[in-house]
């Protein structure tokens, strides 16, 4: 019993009284606090470094408010009642820093109270084109007074290290006012949060204990500013933090400084006069590594120079050359062009000032997945800045080498050759403690060679292949061939995990076996390409990894060898070798609740079973579209999309593809607005745990390599439109050899535009020369 293929389980829905249609911006109008977790991570802020949730400034109601940095975390020993050798032995989380945003009011004595305060208007508005949270509201007070207030919040992708905010407040009588502003340490205190599951292995461990332990504070009511220092309790990691404030009112005030360890605030007394207006503006600065405190008081002094207007501004410029070139119009309904934004928004957001960082699974948005980095990166974000961001591709490339004596120490202890990259890390080293669902994903490094080769082919960068990349894909290639063995004629891969986590430890997994030989054959090339072309570095490089000429050929066998499993009778490649023997999973009885299954089933149950947590041949078949011939793919298609559950939010994206890619249009756009919609729609249900990168880059795939139809598979540019009947036009820019390609599609025609040299396009298997005056091509 299978789904029928035409009715894919999941639909998108968009609650219009909470997002209006506005195609640059998410507004929320009036107050819905049932809907505060979702919003937490709908508008959110972060710059790749520095994230903060999209909580109030009052700082409660809230779920799970707070500040990230990108690989700032906290390590813990892995605990297992049965203990085995090469067992990940230390977890690693990512930690909430202190947060600023936190701004209380009492307005003639009284809190500032949502859950109680008398609100005649509220609305709060994120920004899509320049990266501005603003809240506005006006309450009544006890004694009549209607006071307005206004937030504006940005972390700024000018600078890695600063988050600001602005608050005014205006009332139509006189009043009292107190402001208390907050450090608040978030991660060591507890804090107002709604009851969540007590079971979902996606969310981040609790401590149980202190985790920031302060070193130095300072508060200056003078100058109005707070430092504080801290270092982590196992890792051992330092941070500072200072906070500035500039206050401007008419009247005199009192400052009151509260030095509580875990909640440093000032206390700041005055009064207003009928319609005056009170602006406070709050500059906050972090640093890691040496000397924080001192540094990130002069960072934040140096930002308080310049001002609130100022750094705004630069952040606003900034904003305006992402959307320049980065931007996606679809001639389509508004609502569509809206959430892509917001899609597009949250990719830059993750990647903007990485700071030789990773990407998390949920960037900066929140907690969940532990802050680790795991093969999303390499295959579904990696792809969108190749094409519009090369040089951020290139620092998750250097990232990733910056991990590879680790991956080699791995690859030791599974007796194993070359380099093993970790499943999820954040340091470098394996954090899975669940090794069929983690370690055993050894396709990961075959993810982190697909990425180098798409790098380079998109961007023509070879310096970056010849500096790291050679060396990655050397150690990667090695691991593969001590991982399997030759028999009668074949190369095999036993003990594995595709990326379908609803089969595990498997032998001959097709997609793991397809991207082990993609990433022998790069290697050998790589290899061979170096030795010719930079014979000094290729000597330097084989002396230091003791490198044999012989390796490459050896490489190129046994990816000649490699066993890929097919059902001749079916005419489909087999998931692996035994995946078609299991029974299929009984749809027709799994009630709906009963979705995620993982949430649901014991991993041994569902392994038993034909069913798929997301794509893994029809992922194969999207990355590695020359190793399937038309047949093939139509078969495999329908096959395995009737029982892939979509319970991973990795796998529309890849479904519309492929089903774009076979002519199955009402599927492809079926599955597009599942991606499309998977966070602002909260399809999974966990939204509120934090955006999922992987799936936000992969709508830009389904959009270029899906309905624009293109195919970048050996370095040549090849397109096949297959626009959705309810669209009217498609246009986007690519970067392609560090120069704009325009592609502007409609149902008839396709117009290219490259501000380069000349170059040669495939359009639908005609080579078309294409240059800065553009060239037109007719869709028949």
């Amino acid at each position: 019993m299978t789904r029928p293929i035409e009715t894919p389980r999941r639909t998108h829905r968009l609650p219009h009284d909470i997002y209006p249609v506005d195609p640059w911006a998410i507004v929320e109008h009036g107050y819905h606090p049932d809907s505060l977790p979702l919003l937490e991570t709908v508008m959110a802020l972060s710059n790749g470094w520095l994230g903060v949730r999209g909580g109030f400034h009052t700082g409660r109601p809230a779920h799970e408010p707070g500040v990230l940095i990108n690989g700032f975390y906290e390590t813990w020993p892995i605990q297992y009642p049965e203990e085995a050798y090469g067992y990940a032995q230390k977890g690693q989380t990512i930690v909430h820093v202190p947060d600023p945003t936190v701004v209380r009011l009492l307005i003639d004595g009284e809190p500032v109270d949502f859950g109680h305060a008398e609100i005649n208007h509220w609305w709060r508005r994120l920004n899509l084109r320049r990266g501005l949270l603003s809240h506005q509201y006006r309450l009544t007070t006890s004694t009549g007074a209607e006071v307005a207030i206004r937030t504006t919040r940005m972390v700024s992708i000018a600078r890695p290290d600063l988050l600001a905010c602005r608050l005014s407040v205006v009332s139509d009588q006189p009043i009292d006012l107190q402001i208390d502003s907050y450090l608040m340490n978030r991660q060591d205190t507890d804090y107002l949060h709604d009851e969540v599951d007590e079971f979902d292995p996606r969310r981040a461990g609790e401590f149980g204990r202190r985790v920031l332990n302060q070193t130095e504070l300072d508060i200056d009511p003078d100058e109005l500013t707070i430092t504080t220092a801290y270092r982590t309790t196992n890792s051992e990691l330092d941070l500072g933090v200072t906070t500035t404030h500039e206050l401007s009112t008419d009247h005199e005030y009192m400052v009151d400084t509260v030095p509580d360890e875990d909640r440093p605030h000032l206390r700041i007394h005055t009064s207003m006069a009928e319609g005056e207006r009170l602006r406070l503006d709050k500059i906050t600065c972090y640093r890691t590594g040496d000397l924080v405190a001192e540094r990130s008081r002069e960072s934040a002094e140096g930002a308080r120079g310049v001002g609130f207007v100022n750094l705004v501004g630069a952040h606003a410029r900034a904003w305006q050359r992402y959307w320049e070139t980065t931007d996606v119009e679809i001639d389509a309904d508004p609502e569509t062009q809206q959430a892509l934004r917001w899609v597009l928004f949250q990719l830059n957001q993750a990647s903007a000032q990485l700071q030789s960082q990773g990407i998390p699974a949920k960037g900066l948005t929140g907690q969940a997945y532990e802050g680790h980095i795991f093969w999303d990166t390499e295959t579904f974000v990696l792809p969108f800045l190749a094409y519009t961001r090369p040089a951020a591709a290139a620092g998750l490339i250097r990232h990733r080498y910056s991990m590879l004596d680790a991956a080699r120490q791995r690859a030791k202890e599974l007796s194993e050759d070359g380099a093993l990259y970790p499943w999820r890390t954040i340091d470098g080293t394996e954090a899975s403690a669940y090794y069929a669902g983690g370690t055993a994903q050894y396709h990961i490094n075959a993810a982190i060679a697909y990425a180098i080769r798409n790098y380079v082919e998109s961007t023509g960068d070879e310096e970056l292949l010849w500096e790291v990349g050679v060396e990655m894909l050397v150690e990667t290639a090695r691991m593969w061939q001590t991982l399997g063995f030759e028999r009668d004629g074949q190369f095999h891969v036993h003990g594995v995990t595709g990326p379908d986590e609803y089969t595990a430890v498997v032998d001959d997994n097709a997609y793991t076996n397809m991207m082990a030989a993609m990433n022998l054959n790069i290697a050998a090339d790589a290899v061979e390409r170096m030795s010719q072309e930079r014979p000094q570095r290729y000597a330097d490089l084989a002396d230091r990894i003791d490198f044999n000429d012989s390796e490459p050929a050896r490489w190129r066998r046994t990816a000649d060898m490699m066993h890929v499993p097919h059902h001749d009778l079916l005419g489909i490649t087999a998931q692996d070798d035994n995946f078609l023997d299991k029974e299929p999973w009984p749809f027709d009885e799994t009630p709906e609740e009963n979705y995620p299954l993982l949430l649901h089933y014991h991993p041994l149950v569902i392994y038993r079973f034909q069913v798929l947590k997301q794509a893994d041949v029809v992922m194969a078949m999207y990355l590695l579209p020359g190793e399937f011939d038309d047949e093939t793919r139509k078969a495999n298609f329908a096959y395995y999309d009737p029982i892939t559950t979509g319970d991973s939010s990795l796998s529309a994206c890849v479904q519309s593809i492929v089903a774009a890619r076979i002519g199955e249009m009402d599927l492809a756009m079926r599955y597009f607005r599942q991606a499309l919609w998977t966070d602002l729609g909260d399809l999974h249900h966990n939204t509120t745990d934090g955006v999922h990168m992987a799936s936000a880059g992969g709508v830009w795939m389904a959009i270029v390599h899906g309905f624009a139809g293109l195919n970048d598979e050996g370095g040549h540019l090849r397109f096949d439109p297959r626009l959705p009947e309810e669209w009217n036009g498609l246009r986007f820019m690519l970067r392609f050899h560090d120069h704009l390609l325009g592609i502007d599609i409609n149902h008839d025609r396709i117009r290219l535009v490259y501000e380069g040299p000349e170059i040669e396009i495939e359009v639908r298997g005609k080579s078309v020369a294409v240059d800065e005056e553009g060239v037109e091509i007719e869709l028949g």
